[in-house]
């Protein structure tokens, strides 16, 4: 067998003809970088796996060490869990909803969700934080909504609203609030829905009609018309009642309705005024009543 050696002619020297009678002007062999832009480029190589060894190094410790040491685990839950809450969700409901119970490890428990879950759970509850403390406690603090008013419409008993407009059950101490009544969308309201328009407009004047200087009681608001309130006070009186952009969500109207209520309920308090049973305050800065006995 015989072995042939090939040889390979070198390239001519640049600028000289090859034997084809073509030019060679140079040949290109690689990329020269500059020493900024590998300096940089190993900057960031070393950035890159510092943080990847972080990430791994935690992952490592905190799945070995918090997920599966016993001393971050739920031993009492009495002494172990602290719950501040209102005057209808108890801590017994408030930890059965979140899963607590001995034994589970505080680290596993996907605070998150848990809040999200129990916001959606029920609508009495304004806001909530859930906070861990090393090494095995769990402080729970729950701001629950207070209702300002009833709703009254059938198949809406024991709901009450707060001053959000949000509505949600409550069936204790609600026998003195305002009720509102008389629009057809108050019917289909369930928990955790918000009233809008002309509703929450009924909302705003209970609000503000609750103040310590107020001596007038709203008994009930009716929403039945679109452009003005029926008010029924506590003595029997009633009045229509509307303010320049009353029924505007996104518009600040509260000084001006606050300003026209309190012009009403100082004219309804005179002597002459204390006789008159309905009144019209639906244009502010014009108010008039109807005299007993004359239509």
């Amino acid at each position: 067998m015989k072995w042939t050696l090939f040889k390979s002619k070198p390239a001519p020297p640049p600028g000289r003809a090859t034997g084809n009678g073509r030019r060679v002007t140079g040949i290109q062999t690689g990329i020269e970088l500059p020493p900024k832009v590998k300096f940089s480029l190993l900057l960031v190589l070393i950035l890159l796996t510092t943080w990847l060894v972080c990430q791994g190094g935690w992952f490592l410790f905190n799945h070995y060490y918090f997920r599966t040491s016993p001393i971050f685990t739920l031993k009492d839950i009495r002494k172990n869990v602290t719950v501040t809450t209102g005057k209808t969700l108890t801590a017994e409901v408030i930890c059965g909803v979140l899963g607590l119970t001995e034994g589970v490890n505080v680290f596993d428990l996907p605070i998150e969700q848990k809040r999200k879950d129990l916001l959606e759970w029920t609508a009495n509850i304004r806001d909530l934080t859930i906070v861990r403390r090393m090494p095995n406690k769990l402080i729970i603090t729950i701001t629950e909504r207070e209702p300002i008013a009833r709703i009254g419409m059938k198949g809406t008993e024991g709901r009450v609203i707060d001053e959000e407009g949000v509505v949600f059950n409550r069936n204790a101490g609600i026998g003195t609030l305002p009720l509102i009544k008389g629009s057809e969308n108050i019917g289909s309201l369930k928990p955790g829905d918000r009233l809008r328009g002309i509703d929450m407009s009924a909302v705003r004047l209970v609000n503000s009609a609750q103040r310590p200087e107020v001596r007038l009681r709203l008994l009930e608001l009716d929403t039945v018309k679109d452009d003005y309130l029926l008010l029924t006070f506590s003595d029997h009186r009633q009045a229509k009642f509307a303010w320049e952009g009353m029924d505007d969500d996104e518009k600040d109207t509260f000084a001006k309705m606050q300003a026209h209520f309190d012009d009403l309920a100082r004219l309804m308090e005179t002597e002459a005024g204390s006789i008159c049973l309905m009144w019209d305050a639906r244009v502010q800065g014009r108010i008039a009543a109807t005299l007993p006995g004359i239509e």
